[in-house]
């Protein structure tokens, strides 16, 4: 299989190259000067653009997801079990501390994937994500070890393991790039379905300790198989050479407006998976009906995943499809989930914001590959992913504090409710931040980006 192929282009080359490619998503139509810095070129003879093992290596990227983003996203049915450890606001952190390790480690990680490639990676990231939870069944009752294990061992896990799977699609695929990427972001809202409805279950027969070791053993039989199988194809890089981050790229105005706009979409977006299962005991039903929710609310970030994926590649373009997330995800938490005072109206709010919330994330990569070249995606990537540490560790914890200011959730639904205007707000802040990107790349409406 050849390698990707380097030519020279500077990052406003690299914008207009991508910008300029055909309705085909391959040949380049814009030529470019000699300049500094080097890039992967977008040729449809360097990527397979599908095959078996193109393909294969999204399956193993989606079973990859399924652990590291859907352990996360199945944090709030372990958040209710564990109430009585501490505040709601405190064992939020955890899961919190889970996804922001993403960020807190978006630089050294990708440093180590340009380095060592994805599959060393991606086998230390499991070795973490299963020793967490293994280790902290024994340690349930301790919020300090609960924080090691649950929140730091398994948080560096699980973001070693999303950057290792979450990029790699791109280095296969052209035409079908949102869409392989959108499949592999999918089988993170599997993942959270499957584990919110085990785990419940689990929970309810075994205990805490017990559902947490079965967990570890899980996730180990699932992403280290796959880690085996990763096949990187951009060219290792010296540990002392590369680009670790692109000092150049703040010059450019859309770059700093997307880092900006999704460093503040990151604060409400976990509000919602982090939260259902307790709204739902407040409104009076039962924790296992708060798993379904939760596990509904994973299936349909599923959907969104694919769906936005396959949409950004046919119709409005990565950001134009960020854009419509963001307001979507915003409005629906305005709109819907104030009134969601019984199970039908609850479910709507967690099937359309579930869809809404999961195409964020899997259109991410597609923005920076549309925006600023394939090459730059692993530092790119990294720079974004490094601010959004803040709101994957303080967005949930901030409603819960809220939560806690309004009365708690033994109040009823309406302490609820400033938590949930807060991340409504926030989100439709956010989508107008990426408007004002967008505009700034072009202002025609109809062209796809």
């Amino acid at each position: 299989m050849a390698q990707l192929q380097e030519f020279p282009l500077t990052p406003l080359d690299s914008r207009a190259t991508s910008l300029n490619a055909d309705s085909e998503g391959g040949v380049l139509n814009s030529s470019t000067g000699p300049s500094a810095g080097t890039r992967v070129v977008e040729a449809l003879d360097s990527y397979p653009d599908g095959g078996f093992d193109a393909w294969l290596q999204v399956f193993c990227c989606s079973m990859i997801f399924m652990v590291c983003v859907g352990g996360v996203y199945s944090w709030g049915v372990m958040q209710d079990a564990l109430a009585g450890v501490a505040a709601t606001s405190t064992i939020a952190y955890i899961g919190s501390c889970q996804a922001a390790m993403t960020g807190f480690l978006a630089i050294p990680v990708n440093r180590a994937l340009r380095t060592w490639g994805p599959r060393p990676v991606a086998i230390f990231g499991s070795l973490c994500c299963s020793l967490g939870p293994f280790i902290g069944s024994w340690c349930t009752h301790s919020l300090p070890a609960l924080f090691l294990t649950e929140g730091l061992l398994f948080g560096v896990g699980q973001s070693s393991l999303f950057f290792a799977a979450g990029t790699l699609p791109s280095s296969y695929f052209l035409r079908k790039r949102n869409l392989a990427t959108g499949a592999v972001y999918a089988g993170g809202g599997i993942g959270g379905a499957v584990f919110s409805l085990g785990s419940g279950a689990l929970l309810s027969k075994l205990g805490v300790p017990l559902t947490l070791r079965i967990l570890g053993c899980m996730f180990f039989a699932m992403t280290m198989p796959s880690a085996l199988m990763l096949k990187g194809r951009a060219p290792k890089q010296p540990f002392r050479g590369g680009t670790v981050i692109d000092i150049s790229m703040f010059k450019d105005k859309s770059f700093l407006l997307i880092l900006v706009g999704t460093a503040i979409g990151m604060f409400p977006l976990f509000v919602a998976p982090f939260f259902l299962p307790l709204y739902s005991t407040s409104l009076g039903l039962s924790s296992f009906t708060g798993s379904l929710l939760l596990a509904g609310y994973n299936l349909a970030s599923a959907v969104g995943r694919l769906g936005f994926g396959l949409g950004a590649d046919r119709l409005l373009g990565p950001v134009g499809s960020l854009i419509v997330c963001l307001t979507f995800v915003g409005l629906t938490t305005l709109v819907i989930w104030p009134v969601a005072t019984s199970l039908a109206p609850l479910a709507i709010f967690t099937i359309v914001n579930g869809i809404c919330a999961g195409g964020f994330f899997s259109l991410l990569p597609g923005v920076v590959s549309s925006l600023f070249g394939s090459s730059k995606l692993s530092v790119t990537l990294g720079m974004l992913a490094t601010t959004w540490a803040p709101g994957y560790f303080l967005g949930s914890p901030i409603a819960g504090f809220i939560l806690g200011a309004a009365g708690g959730a033994d109040s009823g639904i309406e302490a609820f409710r400033p938590a949930i205007f807060y991340a409504g707000a926030v989100s439709l802040f956010a989508a107008g931040i990426i408007i004002a990107a967008r505009l700034i790349v072009t202002k025609d409406l109809r062209k796809k980006i």
